[in-house]
């Protein structure tokens, strides 16, 4: 159960220390906003399972901003964000693939708190979830925190924006809160440090979650859609990126057919994946992902979801092959076409490794 707490407008938004835990391809981007919007004596603390995303990230961020790089600091492990922090952190951000890693964290930083004898029960540390993953997971996570450091506070906050969201910090936060007025300032200073939008979804934990998974379904069963749909017009020869100018502008319009369409040369401009190979983006195999994590969540609802097992089907037979599971899922365009039917109806891959 989430605490109630009333944030008046004018509550002075004060110096504050932040950990990130995940530095893949949103988490890079959504810690180098922080770092970038830090105030003169905030502090970043970063950390990520790969020694060289870390190393990397601290490179990047500190060759384009180095008037912040003393109030940036890399930590070896969890327990380092016990032990190795100047003061306590206000806020721990994670974006990590899977619940089981989550999990993993949060447990280890719980008792890397309480090994450390001190006394918490003074000052509040709040660990936003921003990773997608299955709702009940989320709320035994937070019931864990609130039982072992009860003045703690775990909040699913995922976003939806995907890579080029997050880089150019116009993500949307769905998180479980009620509404606005019940957001601590600095909270809504941190988000919108890394995003543009913030949707409080619901007073029980889980709500955020639950927004996010319900979109992401959508966006899985429109993309397929989109993909199959470029496919039927190659198939009657059409002209495709007269076709994908025309959807633009139609009723078949979406966020798979535009603002990530698979035809490359319709907008160069905004350097999709579609114009390199579909590397980097939102990857097929974690769009697989959330079709899973939606279907499984809707049963957890006594929910049927119509569209939601042959989406499922096709998302699993595209991730067979790993050249179309590691690139961004605009791919599964060109994946379809690789598609044929034996005299029987059954469908084969031509080019499945």
């Amino acid at each position: 159960m989430l605490r109630q707490v009333r944030f008046l407008s004018n509550t002075p938004i004060r110096l504050t220390n932040y950990g990130f835990i995940g530095l893949g391809q949103m988490g890079q981007h959504m810690a180098r906003h922080i770092y970038n919007k830090l105030e003169p004596t905030d502090k970043l603390y970063v950390h990520d399972t790969v020694p060289e995303a870390t190393t990397k990230f601290i490179a990047d961020v500190t060759k384009i901003t180095p008037q912040n790089a003393s109030q940036l600091k890399p930590l070896p492990t969890l327990e380092s964000f016990v032990t190795d922090v100047d003061s306590q952190l206000d806020f721990i951000i994670t974006m990590v693939p899977e619940g089981r890693h989550v999990k993993c964290i949060v447990n280890g930083l719980v008792e890397s708190y309480k090994k450390s004898g001190k006394d918490y029960s003074q000052h509040l540390t709040t660990i936003i979830d921003s990773s997608t993953i299955d709702i009940p997971t989320s709320k035994e996570v937070h019931e864990f925190v609130h039982k072992e450091i009860p003045n703690f506070d775990f909040i699913d906050a995922p976003v939806s924006g995907g890579v080029k969201g997050a880089r150019n910090g116009t993500l949307s936060f769905m998180l479980s809160r009620p509404n606005h007025e019940s957001m601590a300032p600095n909270l809504t200073n941190l988000l919108l440090k890394m995003g543009a939008n913030i949707f409080p979804c619901g007073h029980e934990h889980g709500t955020g979650l639950a927004a996010k998974l319900a979109n992401n379904y959508l966006l899985a069963i429109t993309n397929l859609a989109t993909a199959d749909s470029f496919q039927l017009a190659k198939s009657f020869g059409l002209n495709l990126q007269s076709y994908a100018k025309l959807i633009a502008v139609s009723t078949g319009k979406s966020w798979a057919s535009v603002d990530n369409c698979p035809i490359s040369g319709v907008y160069p401009e905004n350097k999709l994946p579609c114009e390199s190979n579909f590397q980097g983006g939102f990857i097929t195999k974690l769009t697989r992902k959330d079709v899973v994590l939606a279907t499984d969540c809707a049963k957890y609802q006594n929910r049927f979801l119509f569209l939601g097992d042959i989406g499922r089907y096709w998302y699993d037979k595209a991730c067979e092959r790993d050249d179309i599971a590691k690139r961004d899922l605009g791919v599964l365009y060109e994946w379809l076409g690789d598609l044929e039917q034996d005299a029987e109806g059954h469908v084969l891959d031509k080019k499945r490794k």
